[in-house]
């Protein structure tokens, strides 16, 4: 299938306006059920404390993640100071109104989803009909709405989203697992009239839109995956949330579906492994006395960041002819028990050698005394490696005060309790600062995520999964900050950033991505 340029430019907006709709569809709906839309419009201007004092049945934190979601949109505005968050509702605030019983309509649809993950993949679909109500209930609003463009142009695209994505994710995922071909789904006659109700099938074969979205299956995949989340939003913001956060019996994660999230990050993310690939060769085509004994990565999941990398040394550098002679350390490390047996076994199963390490990122000493005792190499004679990580530490209150200028715009939580910015600016800084002896001689090289300021993405409207990334690890504890923030807390450490080695994407105005080498 060849593309325009502009059908390519549509269809990528199409992808990123589904996710925001995944990420506010049920904050909107509790949010209405407390008439916390109604506030706003009477007080027009307000601060998230003055917010809980009226509702104190919420936690501070998440509400925070959820109003500063809406202004990403631009249905608010946020403001942060020392002091204060600020909101305040928008132009579009009042159109938004009007629309907000099409969004807990769909709210049920997670409830729906959530179960049909728990489940194999089989046709029918179970609860077809559920799919194919909403999607006649889609099609019917969209032609009765054909002259409101805030409803075409947002709203359908969102509520498409919230039908669409999961349906999309649930079938490429499992197809992945059995290798099942998207034509044995196109058999199922009930499947094929929610497809023609959502334009993706024309009676006879897939649309152009249709065919992109489905090639393309795994791009919803991280933000789908936190579907445990959204069916139980209520929950989060309201109720007894802790148990999200413990594992259930057989140590699966509870707060996300964590196969589905790998599928979706490794797809997605081939773009940004070039870059880092491209660090790597340079590393080890240095002489070999320049080079680090061997590489470790911290958070090492199923293995496969280590898998790759010991393959691109093999094939694309010099090193290869020293690894008879000057063997490479592959050292994986890992919080979770169970990643540990996981990368072992797949290390060993792909003829790596590799060994493993309990490790916690926010205590690399730790980590450097078990490499010491265990397999007899410093954590300063290593290559550091690691993706999407830092912000996904655990919080740790920081010893002392910020006295940077820069505050980041993002809404950040732990446990349901808000966080100040400035403590999460500062925590960041004493994090780099445990690292920086051991990343001096060889460095760290990492790929991390960033949030945008919701102003810049509500203008962006489109152009960037934001949205969608903002909630899904607000509500998980993890900490993204902008781009400058990140980069200033790592200069406040006293580590230097490697200026030939940092790359941004999209683009310098919109950066959610980064790869950085500093030591």
């Amino acid at each position: 299938m060849t593309l325009t340029r502009e059908q390519k430019r549509t269809f990528r907006s199409l992808l990123f306006k589904h996710q925001d709709g995944i990420a506010i569809t049920a904050t909107i709906a509790v949010l209405e059920r407390h008439a916390v839309f109604d506030f706003l419009a009477n007080e027009r201007i307000t601060s998230v404390e003055n917010i809980v004092e009226k509702f104190p049945q919420f936690h501070a934190g998440y509400l925070n993640v959820s109003l500063r979601s809406l202004a990403s949109q631009g249905i608010l505005k946020y403001s942060v100071t020392v002091d204060e968050v600020q909101i305040e509702v928008t132009s579009k605030f009042t159109d938004f109104q009007r629309h907000i019983p099409h969004y807990v309509h769909f709210n049920a649809l997670f409830a729906y989803y959530y179960d049909l993950f728990k489940l194999p993949l089989k046709f029918p679909l179970p609860n077809i009909d559920t799919l194919i109500s909403f999607a006649t209930y889609w099609s019917d609003s969209k032609k009765a709405l054909q002259s409101d463009t805030y409803f075409q142009e947002e709203v359908a695209l969102h509520l498409e989203g919230v039908l669409l994505a999961p349906m999309l994710v649930y079938l490429g995922y499992n197809a992945d697992l059995e290798s099942v071909e998207t034509s044995t789904f196109l058999k199922d006659t009930s499947l094929l009239e929610v497809l023609q109700l959502l334009e993706l099938h024309d009676g006879n074969t897939l649309t152009t839109k249709g065919s992109f979205l489905f090639d393309r299956s795994y791009a919803y995949g991280v933000t789908t995956s936190y579907m445990p989340i959204m069916r139980h939003k209520e929950t989060y913001l309201t109720g007894d949330f802790l148990p999200f956060f413990e594992q259930d019996h057989l140590g699966n994660e509870q707060h996300v579906f964590r196969g589905i999230n790998v599928w979706g990050s490794g797809g997605s993310h081939a773009t940004y492994f070039n870059k880092f690939d491209a660090v790597l060769v340079d590393i080890f085509n240095k002489p070999l006395d320049e080079q680090p004994k061997g590489i470790i990565d911290v958070g090492c999941g199923n293995g496969a960041l280590l898998e790759h990398i010991f393959d691109l040394i093999w094939n694309k550098t010099q090193r290869k002819d020293d690894l008879s002679t000057t063997k490479l350390i592959l050292i994986g490390a890992d919080y979770n028990k169970e990643a540990l047996l996981s990368t072992k076994r797949n290390l060993e199963k792909a003829n790596v050698w590799a060994e493993v390490v309990w490790g916690d990122i926010g205590n690399p000493a730790e980590i450097d005394a078990k490499l010491q005792e265990l397999y007899d190499v410093k954590l300063e004679e290593l290559l550091n490696v690691r993706s999407f990580l830092d912000h996904n530490r655990p919080f740790n209150v920081p010893k002392g005060s910020y006295a940077g200028t820069l505050l980041s715009t993002g809404a950040f939580a732990h446990r349901g309790k808000q966080l100040h910015n400035s403590d999460v600016a500062q925590s960041l800084i004493e994090h780099f600062e445990k690292w920086k002896p051991y990343i001096q001689y060889h460095g760290l090289l990492f790929i991390e995520l960033h949030t945008v300021a919701p102003n810049t993405v509500a203008l962006n409207l489109g152009k960037t999964p934001c949205t969608a990334y903002d909630v899904t690890h607000g509500f998980s504890d993890q900490y993204i900050v902008e781009l400058d923030v990140f980069l200033d807390a790592i200069a406040k450490a006293g580590i230097t950033i490697d200026p030939t080695h940092s790359y941004h994407f999209p683009s310098d105005e919109i950066s959610t991505i980064s790869i950085n080498l500093i030591q």
